[in-house]
């Protein structure tokens, strides 16, 4: 009793100590407020709790509805509150919540994330097995016409096709609100033309052919019909992420220039060893083929795109084949083989779109570029950066490229009419592979003719001791070296 005194005498405020009338100032508010705040704390990614009587992580929602009778009542009786279904092996009953938030959502708009990643589980055995997956798709199917976000990580592609199968079955109407469907089949990260994997044959048409909302789809190591009308026109589509497709599974041009057409307010692109399939003469044997080969793909509102493990021939025919007039960030990564050409090609003019522009090539107008991997001679490294005459932001995996990547960043530049320094707007730098005594230098230099960085991210596997982190807080504006990789890694859900 002395204790509990003592605490109010001291520490009034304490949120941990009851309040002497037993009235918790947060039941004084409005019950619209109180389940806006639920809702808002609801829409986190992250809204996980630890439950006291368990070691086991509950959802935010089922801990803020077990809190007191008042705010179990106001929970229940918001449906936004539940519009959220995380579906991960650590839940049991496996799918138990999934019944409870399917109902308490009333008939909202629903977001639904499954992850069956191998990697990300404890205990195998918690996986689900194909049973448990096609009882959980019979739970969801029947409420696909309210679904608003669909997000499935597989490790295992039998359950991705069973995803497919049950999406395409002739019952299943359309996705009339989807507005997000990313499809990650981690079995096929890294396909190699041999690789077994299901072949596209069936010609599944997934939610009717019809998904009209549709603005970001990401394919990752997942086969589809690439005629499908959701794809095919998805006239809202803002962001598109094609990775690991082996060359037999890829669209071929007339396919792939027909969804990148029918998509005019695309803004993010994104091919990591997919794209269209390269067999130039199946190209031009395609019949009835409604594609113009000689004409450009424009993509007018395209400021990212993201080309990686691509061979030199193909990602130099997709730049020919593509023109970029409001391209602001780019993101290059390549493992093997001589990019020369590919990088001559970036720094061709492309012709203007209007008689009153000057022509100038892509990268004169880049703002942001990620270089993780990029081989070519050092006469195309200094004609890269000689056409990055407006470039703020440069991230270098120097781990895997050539030293001369960052040294000539501190270099006087020997191109005609270029200044006296390479990127002179430079002001944003991310690096990771270098050592301390190297950034000094090149912070130092930059600083002398008049070119100055503002802001040096380093990753922690940089040769960076305490003295150097000093003397970078002290003539840099920002630095961090904590390990926050900033765009260091890839990340889709940033492209």
């Amino acid at each position: 009793m002395q204790a509990e005194q003592a605490s109010h005498t001291f520490l009034p405020n304490n949120p941990f100590v009851p309040p002497k009338d037993g009235i918790c100032l947060i039941n004084n508010l409005p019950l619209e407020l109180l389940s806006y705040i639920f809702t808002f704390g609801s829409t986190d990614d992250g809204a996980f709790a630890e439950s006291e009587s368990s070691n086991v992580s509950l959802p935010f929602t089922f801990i803020v509805s077990h809190v007191c009778r008042r705010w179990r009542n106001i929970a229940l009786l918001t449906p936004s509150f539940w519009t959220t279904i995380v579906v991960t092996p650590e839940a049991r009953p496996l799918y138990e919540r999934v019944s409870t938030l399917l109902e308490r959502s009333k008939n909202l708009p629903i977001d639904i994330i499954v992850n069956c990643d191998l990697d990300e589980c404890d205990d195998v055995s918690k996986l689900p097995s194909p049973a448990d997956f096609e009882f959980l798709l019979a739970m969801l199917i029947p409420h696909i016409h309210r679904w608003q976000t669909l997000e499935v990580t597989v490790s295992k592609e039998e359950l991705m096709q069973e995803l497919l199968s049950a999406v395409s079955d002739p019952s299943v109407p359309a996705a009339s609100q989807l507005m997000i469907l990313e499809l990650y089949d981690l079995e096929h990260t890294v396909p190699y033309d041999g690789l077994p994997y299901f072949h596209v044959s069936k010609h599944l048409t997934l939610f009717g052919g019809s998904a009209p909302l549709l603005t970001r789809i990401v394919l990752w190591g997942v086969h589809i019909d690439w005629d499908q009308p959701w794809i095919a026109s998805a006239s809202n589509l803002t962001d598109l992420v094609l990775a690991y497709h082996p060359e037999t599974a890829r669209p071929s041009l007339a396919q792939f220039s027909a969804i990148l057409r029918n998509a005019p307010a695309l803004e993010k692109l994104y091919l990591r060893q997919s794209g269209p399939a390269r067999d130039h003469p199946a190209w031009l044997m395609e019949p009835s083929s409604p594609v113009d080969f000689d004409t450009p793909i424009q993509l007018a509102r395209l400021t990212d795109f993201n080309l990686a493990f691509n061979v030199q021939e193909h990602a130099t025919w997709l730049m020919r084949s593509f023109t970029f007039p409001a391209l602001k960030n780019l993101v290059l990564d390549f493992d093997s083989g001589d990019y020369t050409e590919f990088v001559e090609e970036l720094a061709r003019s492309a012709p203007s779109l209007s008689a009153s522009q000057a022509s100038c090539s892509l990268l004169n107008g880049l703002e942001s570029l990620k270089i993780a991997g990029l081989h070519c001679s050092n006469e195309c490294i200094k004609t890269l950066y000689g056409e990055l005459q407006n470039l703020r932001s440069l991230n270098l995996s120097l781990s895997y490229l050539d030293p001369l990547f960052l040294d000539i960043l501190s270099t006087p530049c020997t191109l005609p009419e270029r200044g006296n320094i390479w990127l002179p707007r430079l002001a944003t730098l991310y690096l990771c592979g270098t050592s301390g005594r190297a950034l000094r230098e090149l912070v130092s230099k930059r600083r002398e003719v008049g070119a100055p960085l503002s802001s040096l991210f380093v990753e922690e596997a940089c040769d960076v001791d305490d003295g150097d982190v000093e003397w970078f807080k002290e003539n840099v504006k920002s630095f961090d070296d904590a390990g926050d990789d900033s765009g260091l890694n890839e990340d889709v859900n940033e492209d």
